[in-house]
């Protein structure tokens, strides 16, 4: 598999088994920086903690736009679709560190993160959104035949990115 196209290119086609392979990688990786560098960094600042998230948000989007994209593409659907499918995520993430998704609120002597009806209602709209995301993108089947940017990758003569 060419990972430098997968995570790169905004040309082509891919099918499902490539699409999974590079979005479980990018979970890997988000998930491996999140546990080094965000949580130790989180446990010292929660601000700092939020920016860190958001920012690797930022690093990982370039290589998740690209996949999806593609996969997008395979589906012969409009590559706008990839803005509404990160766009509540982002605004979550935004609406978090400027203080109007979660509060803090002390239980028994420890202070807990406590989402606020912003936060709630963006968490709810990213929930709807991811499922649609994941159906749309994980499981429902690209376009048969070629279609306008490129042959089925499931065919026996389509070529190798």
């Amino acid at each position: 598999m060419n990972f430098k196209y997968l995570y790169t290119s905004f040309d082509g086609r891919i099918n499902r088994k490539p699409f999974w392979l590079g979005a479980i990688g990018l979970f890997v990786v988000g998930l491996v920086l999140s546990l080094v560098v965000v949580g130790p960094l989180t446990a010292v600042s929660v601000s700092l903690g939020k920016i860190l998230s958001l920012l690797l948000s930022l690093i990982l989007l370039y290589p998740g736009i690209a996949l999806c994209i593609k996969r997008l593409h395979d589906r012969d659907k409009p590559v706008g679709l990839v803005w509404v499918f990160i766009a509540p995520g982002l605004v979550y993430q935004v609406a978090d560190l400027l203080g109007l998704a979660t509060r803090t609120m002390s239980v028994q002597g420890q202070v807990v993160p406590v989402p606020t009806v912003i936060g709630t209602v963006l968490g709810l709209v990213s929930l709807v959104v991811g499922i649609w995301a994941l159906i749309t993108l994980g499981i429902r089947k690209g376009t048969a035949g070629p279609n306008p940017h490129g042959p089925d990758p499931l065919a026996a003569d389509a070529p190798a990115p």
